[in-house]
């Protein structure tokens, strides 16, 4: 098993979070697993949206093997990392959740990437489906810490700044050494009357497989605002769009579902 990497990246606020974990309540529907979904973001918030606790980081190895570099113990340092790395794995109904965490104090993050960036190689041979929520903007394609991605899913507001954003992610996703399977934007929060220019402003991405309109959906809106989770029963009205975006990024036909 070598699991699909699925990573979304876009705009803070776009809604990427959100539609990780519809995505990922939807792979749970359909009877893709098991389920890896990864928190690469700092300011970590994809457990409380999928309403579960958040547990151990990534971030807390770095403390805990700076200790066991500086003490006199004769256990290996990689049985040592296997160890506290199966601490910080949480295991919840339907997926597993691997959440990066933030350094705390002035600390540089290029150990905690690196520790994202080998786990990430070594875990996804035992899961379908890797989703892999990034953080905002565009760090870390340019940090390389995601390089092996089945399908890029870019989301976006229906906004010029939104799709400008995108434009921009998409081109440097171009410009550097990234193994990138297929690119696809979601454009979120889709109000009735349509997405206005997206096609437009997404005009000449020449390796964008397609572009997925996601409804503004009154539920997912609502439970935002409340602080409540993307559980399996949110979003009926984008059901449908994320239905299409999920099949789309895993490279089958879209079938899409109405319930």
């Amino acid at each position: 098993m070598n699991g699909t990497m699925i990573a979304f990246s876009g705009k803070g606020g776009a809604g990427k979070t959100t539609t990780t974990a519809m995505m990922l309540r939807h792979l749970i529907r359909i009877g893709q697993k098991p389920i890896l979904a990864v928190d690469a973001d700092p300011n970590a918030t994809l457990a409380l949206t999928l309403g579960v606790e958040p547990g151990g980081t990534i971030a807390d190895l770095r403390d805990k093997m700076g200790e066991a570099a500086a003490s006199d113990s004769s256990v290996p340092k990689d049985r040592l990392m296997n160890q506290y790395l199966a601490e910080v794995l949480e295991e919840h109904d339907g997926f597993d959740l691997l959440t990066m965490g933030r350094p705390e104090g002035p600390k540089c993050y290029c150990y905690v990437n690196g520790l994202l960036r080998r786990y990430l190689s070594l875990l996804r041979h035992n899961y379908a489906v890797v989703l892999v929520d990034c953080e905002a903007g565009m760090e870390y394609m340019s940090r390389l810490v995601v390089d092996d991605i089945e399908t890029l899913v870019l989301v976006a507001e229906p906004s010029p700044i939104g799709l400008t954003t995108i434009r921009r992610i998409y081109e440097l996703s171009e410009s550097l050494n990234l193994k990138v399977g297929r690119r696809v934007v979601a454009v979120n929060k889709v109000p009735p009357t349509g997405a206005g220019a997206a096609r437009e402003k997404l005009a000449g991405l020449d390796k964008l497989e397609r572009i997925i309109e996601v409804p503004l959906d009154p539920d997912l809106a609502g439970r935002c605002t409340r602080g409540e989770p993307v559980d399996a029963q949110a979003g009926t009205v984008a059901r449908a769009a994320i239905d299409e975006l999920t099949r789309t990024a895993l490279g089958q036909a879209a079938v899409i579902t109405r319930n």
